[in-house]
């Protein structure tokens, strides 16, 4: 009898969950906490991370690439099961996938793009493109058949995701401008960098007015942190009400400056959304399905006074 008892015991022990699996420990490694986008990914990692009982260990990189594959390497050591990596560079960004990949590590991309030689599960971000391409024939519904003069606030040189995000921007306009008459009005009339924050979008508009201030009716920021700042210089140039500006990320600041009506247009890139589906892709990866596509895009919505109201939370982190 008692060696029945003792062998029931000893079967319970062995099939519970707490004890037959270790706590999952993944590595965050996010590129900077220099913007309110990037500061919502990190609070809503911890969110959602905590609410699926995972073990995080976060890092900033504060914008350096030397410094991002320092912390990776010591997110290494302490034996994560996965990383989750929003590279500061793409070149950088593949070196660390390859350094984790040695280490038997995944890397997941969050945001930011990366090379698709990198060896990488997938890369969960906004639909950059669709999103772009859809403000851009936004603008051209307001501007309709009268010439668009643009500068473009970009983030930093090199960002893959800046570059599909402007570039389909442009598309976008110019598409629909040949759709609907038959020949392409935009003009760029130049390129700033702002560095993915408000300061810097700030700055680089204040340059703009300077080069192209009698020019300009139209302004494209890759970045809805970015497009504020821009708001910012040109209300104090007294321009505003000469300039639309459109952005791209949905934030919480850009769609109370859409409801004001300074903001034209902006694109959901939301850091909630973001990093509750890498999650869930990992929880998934973990258990055994390990086949994911190259991209994996949460929903395009685009954003405009017409539907502001039924995006914006007031409640919400970005």
């Amino acid at each position: 009898m008692k060696k029945l008892i003792i062998g029931a015991l000893l079967s319970a022990i062995t099939i519970s969950p707490a004890m037959a699996t270790d706590k999952i420990k993944i590595g965050f490694s996010n590129r900077t906490l220099n913007g309110a986008f990037f500061n919502g990914l990190t609070e809503y990692m911890k969110i959602h991370g905590k609410d699926k009982g995972f073990d995080l260990v976060i890092t900033d990189a504060r914008s350096d690439m030397n410094k991002q594959i320092s912390d990776v390497e010591d997110m290494l050591s302490q034996d994560i099961d996965y990383l989750i990596l929003n590279p500061q560079d793409p070149a950088a960004g593949k070196r660390i996938a390859e350094i984790a990949k040695r280490r038997g590590v995944a890397t997941f991309i969050l945001d930011s793009d990366i090379s698709l030689e990198a060896p990488v599960v997938t890369r969960v971000m906004a639909n950059n493109a669709i999103n772009n391409r859809l403000i851009g024939e936004f603008a051209v519904e307001q501007f309709g058949d009268k010439p668009m003069k643009c500068v473009l606030i970009s983030g930093n040189q090199g960002n893959l995701v800046g570059a599909k995000r402007s570039n389909n921007f442009l598309l976008g306009v110019m598409e629909t401008q040949i759709r609907k008459y038959n020949t392409t009005n935009l003009t760029i009339l130049s390129q700033a960098w702002g560095n993915w924050d408000q300061q810097g979008g700030l700055k680089a508009m204040e340059d703009l007015i300077v080069a192209q201030g009698d020019d300009l009716n139209c302004v494209y920021s890759e970045m809805d942190d970015m497009g504020l700042g821009a708001i910012r210089a040109l209300k104090a140039a007294n321009k505003l009400d000469q300039v639309k500006v459109y952005s791209h990320d949905g934030y919480k600041r850009g769609l109370e400056a859409i409801q004001r009506g300074e903001l034209q247009a902006t694109a959901s890139n939301n850091p909630n959304t973001l990093t509750k589906t890498i999650l869930d892709i990992i929880e998934k990866y973990h258990a055994g399905e390990t086949e994911s596509p190259d991209y994996v895009y949460i929903p395009p919505v685009l954003i405009t006074k017409e539907n502001v109201d039924k995006v914006y939370d007031a409640k919400s982190l970005y």
